[in-house]
């Protein structure tokens, strides 16, 4: 979808990063019933090549599938040489309402896919620094930088917003997408009130109630805070409880990162 009218947009609003998701495997993403995956290749690589052309920095998601699981490193690497100057993210899908592709995964293949790359990872951090979650737990556990994601820092109360295409608000991409929480239109409440709107403050009550409830005593509070309260919302219809993504990172922490690296977390 990436034209130079939508580079000179983003120049004028001093926008210079844009992120995006790629998807390799064939006839799973793309347009038409057909998910015509030779198509939508072709038009990424132009809105990549666009993006470097005009100086603007960019990086991907990878969302981890059913039909992903049977070759992990093999991803790895192409998603690796995609872009050799920085690095990508390996997010779980998130299937919206029924599984019709029936690409869904559970936190254990999750894991046990993260489990597959992180050895060879492992080894040659140098040369891939920027893969997440990797990096991440890295910073997080060895490192002790805390810099986690917007999902994971607990933190996301005042710090986001989304502005949807008739100007709709909402607290992030996901919210304004599951239409769970609004702000009303941009056209109707300044920036200002939509950024101090009394509904963010559920967000920051919300680790209380987690460090006394669903997470009293969890080890990895520190680098997770329960993650994503639109997760909570998914399963339990309110942003109070942690999310089912913490098993995932749980199982890939006590069976791979530190087995493998033979670091301790420090109680």
């Amino acid at each position: 979808m990436l034209n130079e009218r939508f580079l000179n947009i983003f120049k004028r609003l001093n926008i210079n990063q844009i992120g995006t998701s790629f998807e390799p495997i064939p006839n799973l993403r793309g347009p038409g019933e057909k998910r015509d995956s030779v198509y939508y290749n072709s038009q990424f690589m132009k809105g990549i090549n666009m993006l470097e052309k005009h100086n603007f920095g960019w990086g991907f998601i990878y969302v981890v599938t059913k039909r992903a699981l049977r070759r992990p490193l093999e991803l790895f690497f192409f998603l690796s040489n995609l872009k050799l100057s920085g690095g990508f993210m390996l997010n779980p899908v998130l299937v919206y309402g029924e599984d019709k592709e029936k690409i869904g995964i559970t936190e254990e293949e999750y894991a046990d896919y993260l489990g597959a790359i992180f050895p060879y990872w492992w080894k040659n951090r140098d040369r891939y620094p920027q893969v997440s979650p990797f990096k991440m737990f890295v910073e997080n556990i060895i490192e002790k930088k805390r810099t986690n994601g917007c999902e994971d820092t607990g933190a996301c109360a005042y710090g986001h917003v989304y502005i949807g295409p008739s100007g709709e608000a909402s607290q992030c991409g996901r919210a304004g997408d599951w239409e769970m929480i609004s702000y009303g239109n941009i056209s109707d409440r300044s920036l200002l009130d939509i950024m101090s709107d009394q509904q963010r403050e559920q967000f920051i009550k919300r680790n209380d109630i987690l460090l006394n409830g669903d997470c009293k005593g969890c080890p990895y509070w520190e680098f997770c805070h329960g993650g994503c309260p639109l997760d909570s919302f998914i399963k339990n219809k309110d942003f109070m409880h942690r999310t089912f993504r913490c098993e995932g990172k749980r199982l890939f922490l006590e069976k791979y990162f530190f087995p493998i690296t033979g670091i301790r977390l420090e109680k």
